[in-house]
């Protein structure tokens, strides 16, 4: 993956016109996406006294910040939160403590840094010395200047020689800092006061045998050699450059990649965030998938809502890269990042082909356009899937609890076809579906949802269950209604014999029937009372086959009651038939989870069960 990122950079560096050298890769943009629309500059003015120059305190100037000057002020973050930034030019968090420990230190501590020559240290005593006289009055100004702004601000330094300004770039010794420091950061642990540097030996990345390579590069968050077990050879970590040896040329295309990932490749995912990394292994190919991906992207009609997703990124990809030859790989990093010195993978799905992206979508336009979900609203269709779908029953809420582990653990085994535990989706499924239950909330859609998403797993032969499936009639894509009670069995039979991956036994059968029964009870009482007391005897849907069998004789008695059996009559006695069959509840070594499913399923799918006769247009599903 680090050489996939490694080519991200490279590719970056040749077509970027902004960078010119590895200096360019080492700035930072302390604009930050606009989020520090605002620059001071404590400026320094030289004069003469005596015979003597000398530099003194002269002003703070305020300029509207922009990206054009981050070749000019020289950004770049420090190792800390208390530590100074690699140049005295730092982003504010409160004026006085941002002015004392980053900038006032800076010069502080770099009064006497070894790289510097002899008048370059004397540069920075003077501003040194200066400072400290002048701190108060320079907060005083510094906080006169921030009175009125309302967004972040950055400070940095300016110079004024012969009435001219000159920023932190017209001094090369500030350039210093950041060529030597990064570099060094490469090849030093201040954490572990340790070197790890090997000379003469083959790069990880360009397989090339290079003077110097290093063993401490930190821009990968996610790397690192602190840890004992992250070390090859055991706990000498002045020998980590043999874990995954990088030449600085590779070092400074990897974060090149990194920056590229940041602003171009990271996409959003149902509360998360992940890097998309192309791996390509035709090289003739790699500017065409790379162009055509940041093109993709930013096209006029990303946002067209009636683009095939199978995410709620408006920005994502996919789509495009599913129509890709199988000469590109892509890597999904699912990524935490609270701090931006704090990088969590969440989860890494790798070697993902263009042809599995393609048998996805493939997947999700069959279950789409299945009968049962084409409901509309306002000409556009209700339910169709996504990972959404998915993310309905393993959400992060409050409610129902963190389970983004368990929703990056399937989104992966979708991608790289992994065996998934069915009775794992099932239980949640109907933990979903209970809290929705109990509260007297329509379980429709998300039982339709829980519907398609069982079967997108299941035409991904991701459950591999050892009945392989049938082709399904084009009827359940056309339509499927019931035309009469003589009908009525032998469609009942139609559909489970399409989806007899999920009805394999004449327990699953009658128990999904009484379902269809129950509801056609509850609507009744719905329509005749404003009510529906029924919901009760369904035990916030946690029956077990007691429970479920018993429910039969008391529908019948209530339709009864309402003078609404006799429609139902031939669905009671289909019930019976599967019934007898299914044998003693006691024995059907079914789940509570799976049956309750299944009844669910029956009851929110029993609009298609309602027989369609002339003589019966009344009823009610």
């Amino acid at each position: 993956m680090i050489n996939a990122i490694a080519e991200i950079g490279r590719y970056e560096k040749i077509h970027n016109p902004e960078i010119n050298s590895n200096f360019d890769i080492w700035l930072e943009d302390s604009f930050d996406e606009r989020n520090y629309p605002h620059l001071l500059l404590i400026e320094f003015q030289r004069v003469e006294e005596n015979g003597n120059k000398r530099w003194i305190f002269n002003q703070v100037d305020y300029y509207q910040h922009s990206s054009k000057f981050k070749s000019r002020i020289l950004y770049k973050a420090g190792k800390g939160k208390n530590a100074p930034d690699t140049t005295p030019t730092s982003k504010v968090t409160e004026i006085e403590k941002t002015f004392n420990k980053k900038i006032k230190k800076w010069f502080q501590q770099n009064k006497k840094t070894v790289f510097l020559d002899a008048n370059e240290k004397k540069f920075i005593q003077a501003i040194d010395s200066e400072l400290e006289q002048k701190s108060d009055l320079i907060v005083l100004k510094l906080k006169e200047k921030m009175e009125n702004l309302d967004k972040g601000s950055v400070i940095s330094i300016s110079f004024r020689e012969d009435n001219n300004q000159k920023l932190l770039s017209d001094y090369p010794l500030f350039s210093k800092f950041i060529n030597v420091i990064s570099a060094e950061d490469y090849k030093y642990s201040k954490t572990l006061k340790t070197f790890s540097v090997g000379g003469d030996e083959l790069c990880a990345i360009c397989k090339q045998k290079q003077p110097e390579v290093f063993g401490y590069f930190t821009s990968l968050k996610f790397y690192n050699v602190d840890k004992p077990g992250m070390v090859t050879g055991g706990f000498d970590q002045s020998k980590s450059w043999k874990n995954y040896p990088i030449c600085l040329n590779c070092a400074l295309d990897v974060e090149m990649g990194i920056k590229v990932l940041d602003e171009k490749l990271t996409f959003n995912f149902y509360g998360l965030r992940y890097y998309l990394i192309p791996k390509i292994t035709n090289e003739n190919a790699r500017d065409e998938i790379l162009n055509g991906i940041f093109n993709f992207k930013n096209s006029p009609g990303i946002k067209d809502a009636d683009r095939s997703r199978i995410t709620n990124d408006e920005e994502e990809v996919f789509d495009y890269l599913k129509e890709k030859q199988n000469n590109v790989t892509f890597s999904l990093l699912f990524f935490d990042k609270p701090q931006k010195s704090v990088f969590r993978i969440l989860s890494l799905i790798e070697d993902v082909l263009p042809s599995r992206l393609k048998q996805l979508f493939d997947m999700k336009e069959s279950v789409d356009s299945l009968v049962f979900f084409r409901e509309y609203k306002d000409g556009k269709q209700m339910i169709r899937f996504n990972y959404g779908t998915l993310r309905t029953f393993f959400p992060n809420s409050k409610i129902e609890g963190n389970h983004d582990k368990y929703f990056l653990e399937l989104v992966e085994k979708t991608f790289s076809d992994t065996k998934i535990d069915y009775p794992f989706v099932i239980h949640h499924i109907i933990y979903h579906l209970r809290n929705l239950f109990v509260q007297d909330n329509s379980i429709w859609y998300q039982t339709l949802q829980s519907f398609m998403l069982i079967l997108f797993l299941n035409k991904l032969n991701l459950f591999r269950f050892n009945h392989k499936e049938v082709e399904m009639d084009r009827q359940f894509y056309d339509s499927f209604e019931i035309k009469s009670k003589e009908d009525l069995e032998t469609k009942s039979e139609l559909f489970f014999e399409n989806f007899k991956e999920f009805f394999l036994t004449d327990i699953h059968r009658s128990i999904f029937l009484i379902g269809v029964l129950s509801q056609f009870l509850l609507n009744i009482q719905s329509r005749e009372r404003g009510a529906t007391p029924f919901r009760s005897k369904l035990k916030g849907l946690k029956m077990d086959g007691r429970d479920i069998t018993s429910l039969v004789p008391e529908i019948i008695d209530k339709l009864e009651q309402y003078k609404w059996n006799y429609p139902y009559i031939p669905l009671e006695n289909l019930i019976a038939k599967y019934l007898l069959s299914a044998g003693d509840f006691r024995r059907w070594n079914l789940p509570v989870d799976e049956m309750n499913f299944i009844f669910v399923l029956g009851m929110n799918l029993s609009k298609y069960f309602k027989i369609k006769s002339e003589n019966n247009k009344s009823q009610e599903a």
